[in-house]
């Protein structure tokens, strides 16, 4: 359940296929999101749980709208620690609908 204090919606274009894994429930992608004539990028999640990956909607150029919350996303690359957040998609649709 989405908390309400920690809301976010998006629209943008996916910069790349979306990455599925092989039982269909997860999916990560990312959307950039143009404002002013500069591009913002969110990294996002979407976990299938009782509902179907909407392949069709998850391919490079294909513009989007994105509602779920932000998670704190931790990492480490090449011995280096980075830390943001990512947009873990509760409800995602064609941005045209």
């Amino acid at each position: 359940i989405m908390k309400s204090d920690n809301l976010i919606q998006i629209s943008g274009f996916l910069t790349k296929d979306a990455k599925i894994n092989d039982a269909m429930t997860f999916a990560s992608f990312s959307i950039a999101h143009r404002v002013n004539n500069e591009a913002m990028f969110f990294n996002c999640v979407l976990f299938a749980k009782d509902k179907k990956i909407p392949t069709d909607l998850l391919l490079k150029g294909k513009e989007v709208f994105v509602k779920g919350f932000l998670r704190p996303n931790n990492y480490s690359k090449d011995g280096k620690a980075f830390s943001g957040f990512q947009v873990v998609a509760e409800k995602i649709r064609s941005a045209n609908e």
